[in-house]
């Protein structure tokens, strides 16, 4: 089967998706072998780890972006796109989840109950199922229409991914030189939970709005991409609060929007049971009966 002819520029964005979830699993790695050394350098790798995720989600929104200004989206680069969501928004958010928890709270747990720390393996494997489950539905429900692109079915990886690391870069702030504080310890308890409600989040049918999409399509006034900028200089100076807050929101705006509409929909069936409708001479004329 011939291959067809493929966009240089969004595939390279692509494999930089890729190549940034690459970086984040190997930055892991790193942390855990100077963990024992330094806590300074395990924090800040594990930082860098975390930010490297966000920064695939940059390269991700740049490819499907590029393809359709250049006008070749193909079913080639929805594919090449989805492994690359698979590493970086998928392995390499559970790997560092996981690896960061199993670390932190080894030193905290009595030996008698390590075994506990199994959850945030069966936690990680979960939320890693689930994003590949979610890109692989992708794929099959995906059109090239862009019209078909304003919302989604179920929470899309890349702000699964930000929701998680971006609480694992603010809990890196809380890692102590020493002994654990009681933040940070809730904090590792916390994330595998979190990890998991992402990954049913991202199987789930709740409608998530396409943000991207939804600012920048069509013809915009000056003045919005001015507001965009400003935005986006203010989540970089103030990305620790910004990131888990934004993400966090955008995570829990599927739900609401959902058990709002399921509210809508069962006062709108209350609403509409009245009375049955009137039947024989007084349906047309009520005073038809009067007159007998």
């Amino acid at each position: 089967m011939r291959i067809p002819r493929v966009s240089i520029l969004p595939a390279l964005c692509t494999l930089g998706n890729a190549l940034c979830g690459f970086a984040a699993i190997t930055m892991t790695t790193k942390a855990l072998l100077a963990s024992d050394a330094a806590a300074g350098v395990f924090r800040d790798d594990v930082r860098w780890a975390g930010f490297l995720v966000i920064f695939a989600m940059v390269f991700d929104a740049l490819d499907g972006r590029l393809a359709r200004f250049a006008r070749a989206t193909s079913d080639f680069g929805g594919q090449l796109d989805s492994l690359a969501d698979a590493i970086s928004f998928g392995v390499a958010p559970a790997f560092l989840m996981n690896r960061v928890v199993v670390e932190g709270l080894h030193d905290v747990v009595p030996a008698g109950l390590v075994r506990v720390l199994w959850i945030a393996w069966v936690c990680a494997g979960v939320y890693l199922s689930c994003a590949l489950i979610r890109l692989a539905r992708f794929n099959v429900e995906n059109v090239h229409d862009e019209e078909a692109h304003l919302s989604f079915r179920g929470l899309p990886s890349p702000a699964a991914a930000g929701a998680l690391v971006s609480l694992i870069i603010v809990m890196a702030d809380f890692w102590p030189e020493q002994s654990h504080d009681l933040a940070c310890t809730v904090m590792l308890w916390c994330l595998p939970a979190v990890a998991a409600i992402l990954g049913i989040l991202m199987v789930s049918r709740l409608r998530y709005t396409h943000l991207l999409n939804q600012f920048i399509r069509g013809r915009r006034p000056v003045s919005h991409l001015v507001l965009i900028l400003l935005t986006l200089a203010l989540g970089v100076l103030l990305r620790e609060i910004i990131l888990p807050v934004g993400f966090g929101a955008y995570a829990l705006s599927g739900v609401g929007t959902g058990l709002w509409r399921r509210l809508r929909g069962r006062r709108g069936r209350g609403e509409g049971q009245g009375p049955p409708p009137l039947q024989g001479p007084t349906a047309t004329n009520p005073e038809a009966s009067d007159r007998k």
